[in-house]
């Protein structure tokens, strides 16, 4: 097998896999490199973002700003290229900007398509607990890792780089760290600052 075809085959192997997790963690996600296609289209937030509203953007590296764009919200994609995605939530007409980060593990597509989707996640079947943090955009003691996850996204993969990890750690902001603790029953336990 020549080196070119064993490349392009480990590539679509990646993707695959890529998908394959994709679904598995959000089932309202888009596949893989699908970003692009996104400009004009409008689409809806599949977990609560924290933007810095002051500025009206927000990172891939996740940063808990002060702002608040529910999960299920309807935006429009202005522009995407390989280092942001510029949005319009279309409620308000505030425009975003959603840039990549070093931190990011991930291609960057890959990365909007766990926190961007077609259709909004079933939350019917979470505790009553998971709904309340969603609400608030927090992680509370007791919620399950969906129901963070969808709270206030996913933490950085480069502190956390497995979601079955019992430590998530998420940025504040640069320099203010916070960690959700979760017990062997899945929920959270504590959450150190």
């Amino acid at each position: 097998m020549t080196m070119k075809r064993r490349s392009f085959l480990q590539t679509v192997a990646a993707m695959t896999l890529s998908a394959l997790a994709l679904s598995a963690a959000s089932p309202t996600a888009m596949a893989s490199g699908d970003a692009r296609t996104w400009v004009g289209r409008e689409l809806v937030t599949t977990k609560n973002l924290h933007p810095d509203e002051a500025r009206a953007r927000l990172y891939a590296a996740n940063f808990q700003q002060d702002g608040l764009i529910p999960v299920c919200t309807k935006v429009r994609v202005e522009k995407v290229t390989r280092k942001a995605m510029v949005f319009t939530v279309l409620e308000t007409g505030r425009t975003y900007t959603y840039y990549t980060h070093k931190s990011l593990r991930e291609p960057f597509f890959d990365h909007l398509t766990r926190y961007f989707g077609e259709r909004c996640p079933d939350l019917s079947r979470l505790s009553e607990r998971d709904r309340e943090g969603i609400r608030r955009g927090e992680a509370l003691v007791g919620m399950t890792k969906k129901g963070v996850a969808i709270a206030i996204g996913l933490p950085p993969a480069h502190e956390t780089p497995s979601p079955k990890s019992p430590r998530w750690k998420y940025w504040k902001n640069r320099f203010d760290t916070f960690i959700v603790l979760f017990g062997e029953d899945g929920k959270v336990a504590a959450i150190q600052d």
